[in-house]
């Protein structure tokens, strides 16, 4: 029978096998498992395997580890998200789980995990540095990666589908964020923004284009503005956050009825320079003409924001505002999501729903009202009164 070893410490164990080989030799290898219970496990496999007459443990190892096996899936990342998805991994995922093998990342281990990432505090505030909208995030970056190892064959399930759901971490609801309601203060935002960011801000704010979008307009989109429309191909260099196949999807939105006013004069100084209809109607100088990184339009926003007692974010006085208007102003539902680009009404109802169960139409309205002195009315039963027996 073979034994385990434990050369770690208490909070950190390294639990080695030692066993019995097919050549008859005593061998002592590294399990690479966190617990000494999967590290007997292991130890299992490992004796079933010599009793079949192979090899205990493989030269290359039982079960490839996830460090190396990460790094070679983010080199095959090419969504629109992939930056972020990186630094993601390599922050959260990365350190916890590259010494894990592929059979080592249990349902336990994940719930243990999820709750690591919940008691991390910052040391000066005391708030949690990662929402449970976060842990989510990264959790679903891990379980994208076990399907990729599951294609590879280098896994066989995915341990992420087998939490239960009401175990998972859930992102909170924001109902009735704050937003830009008053355009005088609007106009005095733009007029302190640093050029071109008041005009990216104007965009947003006025369109509900996300950040991407905006920083990816190519000068032929717009081409529609006399017709109150803005193209919209790109978001960054990459296909729209709704392409998920990346067929090069259009989708359109509204422009402000004095859109032609606030960007002609910039787009005519673009012509002016050279540009044409491919060319970006915002490149960043400092990036050698490529877009703007969103950091720097947060940073833009952040400089101008507190001067005006403002606490909101980039987003939330940009598309968030543009979608609390719409819905405020009467904005039919259907078509507010268009604007958006959601991929159904139901995505906007999600979060904007107590706006949409503010807004009732006349018709609705119209005769649930009992007027006094009205005339006569009868009484309508909702059913007929049953007769008495006997």
């Amino acid at each position: 029978m073979g034994s385990l070893i434990n050369r770690g410490t208490r909070s950190k164990p390294k639990w080695y096998v030692k066993y019995k080989d097919s050549d008859g030799r005593w061998k002592m290898r590294l399990s690479h498992q966190p617990t000494k219970e999967q590290a007997r496990k292991y130890l299992a496999r490992v004796e079933a395997r010599v009793a079949r007459g192979k090899v205990g443990i493989r030269e290359e190892g039982d079960a490839p580890l996830l460090g190396p096996l990460m790094e070679q899936w983010l080199e095959t990342l090419t969504n629109r998200n992939a930056r972020d998805d990186r630094n993601r991994q390599k922050k959260h995922l990365h350190p916890r789980f590259k010494k894990y093998n592929v059979q080592g990342v249990t349902v336990g281990v994940l719930m243990r995990w999820i709750t690591e990432q919940r008691n991390q505090v910052d040391a000066d505030t005391g708030k949690r540095l990662l929402s449970d909208g976060s842990i989510r995030h990264n959790l679903n970056l891990l379980s994208r990666f076990f399907s990729w190892a599951i294609e590879q064959g280098h896994a066989t399930v995915n341990p992420v589908r087998q939490i239960p759901q009401g175990k998972r971490p859930q992102q909170a609801q924001k109902r009735d964020v704050p937003w830009l309601e008053d355009d005088a203060l609007v106009r005095k935002l733009i007029n302190d923004l640093p050029e071109p960011v008041d005009l990216m801000f104007y965009l947003g704010n006025r369109s509900g284009l996300r950040t991407g979008e905006i920083v990816g307009l190519r000068m032929a989109d717009l081409a529609y503005l006399n017709e109150g429309v803005i193209r919209v191909r790109f978001s960054y260099d990459g296909p729209l956050k709704e392409d998920k196949n990346g067929t090069g999807k259009v989708k359109w939105a509204p422009a402000a009825e004095d859109a032609l006013d606030a960007l002609g004069p910039w787009l005519d100084a673009r012509q002016a320079a050279g540009a044409g209809p491919e060319d970006l109607v915002f490149p960043c100088a400092t990036r050698g003409g490529s877009w703007y990184n969103r950091r720097f339009l947060e940073r833009a926003w952040d400089n101008v924001a507190p001067k005006h007692k403002i606490e909101l974010t980039w987003y939330q006085a940009t598309r968030h505002t543009f979608t609390s208007r719409a819905l405020a102003n009467g904005g039919t539902l259907d078509e507010v999501s268009a604007a958006l680009g959601h991929s159904s009404p139901v995505v906007t109802r999600r979060y904007y729903d107590h706006f949409v169960r503010k807004s009732f139409s006349p018709e609705l309205r119209r005769g649930l009202g009992i007027k006094a002195g009205g005339g006569e009315g009868a009484v309508v039963p909702m059913r007929k009164a049953r007769k008495k027996k006997g």
